[in-house]
């Protein structure tokens, strides 16, 4: 059987719907292309290829450490169940679910590759990490000084067309700031329904699980909107709102902690004594209007922060 004039250039990048794959051949590369149920081939001739351009994409802290608390808080609920299934559901699920950030934070960052030829522009899918980036082009760019040959300095200089400078100056790019203080809002509104929910449904024991869960993404998503605000947003009621509304957190959280711990240890009791009637759990205490108060300034801020956020925007 005659050997493969093909060598592996990158790993495949895996989808839901299938995989690409870079090749490398002596005087071609192959992009494959794969649907689980066809197989498309792309190739670009090294003699062709005028460049390969590759741009290193923003970091995703900000959704690895949502992903990494919201796995940390799936699998401490072992404690919040009695059944040893459940138990190792929680902590199974909980461990895979944490593997996707650590494996993102391990591949490095993130880029994005096009090749560009005379006709054509492609993205080169496989190439989505900084370190296969690298080695491919470390691959790719002595075979195509090879081939094409190695444009001097001074040849560049030849080439090159001053533009005339601009009569007027173009406007300042000033971009557009983000949307993390909208969604720390909507998050307000939905956890101000839990709360009520949790309060006139005591019996119901996800709700005060979810709440566990959004909270705790809540006071991180207010944290993250303060420090990035920066020069790019203007608005100023907004952050106002959010820096009030993390008092009311912080305070709720002081109050929430005893909660739990005394919940965890009436349940130790509970199993010493084997008593096996539910102990519901509670996240605010049931006498005074702690949960009264920590629904009701969620869903104001939530309002105030939301009809603020888009009439500042729009100015």
């Amino acid at each position: 059987m005659p050997r493969s004039i093909y060598t592996k250039l990158t790993p495949r990048r895996r989808t839901l719907g299938g995989h690409t794959q870079l090749w490398l051949a002596p005087d071609h590369i192959l992009l494959l292309i794969s649907t689980r149920f066809t197989e498309d081939y792309k190739r670009f001739s090294i003699s062709d290829i005028q460049s390969i351009v590759v741009t290193q994409l923003p970091p995703r802290v900000v959704l690895q450490v949502i992903m990494i608390l919201a796995a940390l808080a799936w699998m401490s609920l072992w404690f919040a169940v009695d059944s040893r299934f459940a138990k190792w559901f929680f902590e199974v699920t909980g461990a895979l679910a944490l593997l996707w950030p650590i494996a993102d934070i391990a591949r490095g960052p993130r880029c994005r590759g096009f090749l560009h030829t005379r006709v054509s522009r492609e993205l080169l899918e496989p190439v989505n990490r900084m370190r296969t980036a690298r080695r491919v082009l470390a691959t790719v760019r002595p075979m195509i000084e090879a081939a094409q040959g190695v444009l001097a300095p001074e040849d560049v200089t030849a080439i090159e067309t001053p533009l005339p400078p601009p009569e007027i100056a173009p406007p300042e790019m000033v971009p557009k700031p983000g949307y993390v203080p909208e969604i720390v809002f909507g998050l307000f509104i939905l956890n101000a329904a839990l709360i009520w929910a949790s309060v006139y449904y005591p019996k119901i024991q996800e709700l005060p699980q979810m709440l566990i869960n959004t909270l705790g993404v809540e006071l991180l998503l207010v944290v993250v909107a303060i420090i990035r605000r920066g020069r790019r947003d203007a608005r100023v009621v907004i952050y106002v709102v959010l820096a009030l509304a993390l008092v009311g957190i912080v305070f709720d959280f002081v109050t929430i902690i005893p909660e739990l711990v005394g919940w965890f240890m009436a349940l130790q009791e509970k199993a010493k004594t084997g008593d096996k009637s539910i102990l519901y759990l509670r996240l605010f205490p049931s006498s005074g209007n702690r949960a009264i108060i920590a629904c009701s300034w969620r869903a104001a801020a939530g309002v105030i922060g939301l009809t603020a956020a888009f009439w500042e925007r729009g100015k």
